[in-house]
């Protein structure tokens, strides 16, 4: 097994390229916020700095019913906004298994907008907390995934859904 914490080479280079280089973790860290040193650069590739992510999505209010095979009504929640792009299928996955709270209840989420922001705030606070991001830079990042989430140009597997941001 591979210790992680010991030096390791990178793998045998191949012809015509660079010679490999020696990897070095350091031993003794108190945490690891003494590793990060110089914080990521974020730019802006999808998302406007003039527009937030949020206003820059039609929207648009539905109903998420999922049937049985016999056509028995297993979940709906009524009134839920999502983006008017996101199709019926998109719609019914998000609402039923992804948004948090207990369905009748004040806690229960009713907006992609709650389920996005929730997560993506989250994961760029931890980075700027973490020392990954300047605040300004954490907030592109926010943006930008905030951005790429909405529009559907990538999507967490089920365990970020489920967890992250509560």
């Amino acid at each position: 097994m591979i210790d992680a914490r010991e030096e390791m080479l990178a793998s045998a280079p191949r012809a015509g390229r660079r010679r490999a280089s020696k990897i070095s973790v350091t031993r003794g860290m108190k945490n690891h916020k003494d590793a990060v040193k110089k914080k990521l650069s974020i730019e802006r590739v999808f998302s406007d700095s003039n527009v937030k992510p949020f206003d820059q999505v039609d929207w648009e209010r539905r109903t998420a019913e999922i049937a049985d095979d016999a056509g028995k009504v297993i979940f709906k929640q009524e009134d839920v906004e999502v983006p008017k792009s996101w199709s019926l299928l998109a719609t019914k996955v998000v609402v039923s298994k992804y948004f948090y709270g207990e369905q009748n209840t004040s806690e229960r989420e009713t907006s992609v907008r709650q389920l996005i922001h929730r997560i993506c705030r989250t994961i760029a606070d931890w980075g700027v907390a973490d020392g990954y991001f300047s605040k300004a830079g954490g907030e592109v990042f926010y943006d930008e995934l905030s951005w790429l989430c909405l529009n559907q140009y990538g999507a967490f597997n089920s365990p970020v859904w489920f967890n992250v941001g509560l």
